[in-house]
């Protein structure tokens, strides 16, 4: 990772989701608080990965908390959970592992391809379960307070 401090990562983060946000025609109204939750996001996954050297537990974790903050501002602000999960997200896709695992096969270093695409692998699939464990509690949570609504 780089030297900088944390404000800086989070600063950053936020000017890329909110980037991300404008090129996926997000509405105006959902512009800061996507861009919070990215940088939010990309923090925690700093501060998980400087304590643990984990890339796979810390991408877990960010994506998760990323998507319960989603799920939240999705119900205050009365917008799709998507316009800010997407977003949120972005900063977190390994994107140089993807280059590194092409390059090395390009270069005809198999081993190193394949333990760094592997990598690349669980850290993406790290990231869709954090998204998918915190979504799909929150609908269960949902269908159940609509279904006790329903009984009263």
């Amino acid at each position: 990772m780089t030297d900088m401090p944390i404000y800086m990562h989070f600063l950053f983060s936020f000017f890329a989701t909110v980037g991300f946000s404008i090129f996926l025609n997000a509405p105006k109204s959902a512009l800061l608080p996507a861009g919070v939750t990215g940088a939010v996001g990309w923090s925690l996954y700093f501060v998980l990965f400087n304590l643990s050297s984990n890339s796979i537990f810390a991408n877990f974790i960010a994506a998760a908390v990323v998507s319960l903050l989603s799920e939240i501002l999705a119900r205050k602000l009365k917008h799709p959970a998507i316009l800010f999960v997407i977003p949120g997200i972005i900063p977190l896709v390994p994107g140089l592992g993807m280059y590194n695992t092409m390059l090395y096969l390009v270069q005809n270093h198999f081993d190193l391809a394949i333990s760094t695409g592997a990598d690349t692998l669980f850290v993406s699939g790290a990231i869709a379960l954090g998204v998918l464990i915190i979504t799909s509690l929150s609908r269960t949570l949902t269908i159940l307070q609509l279904k006790q609504k329903a009984a009263k």
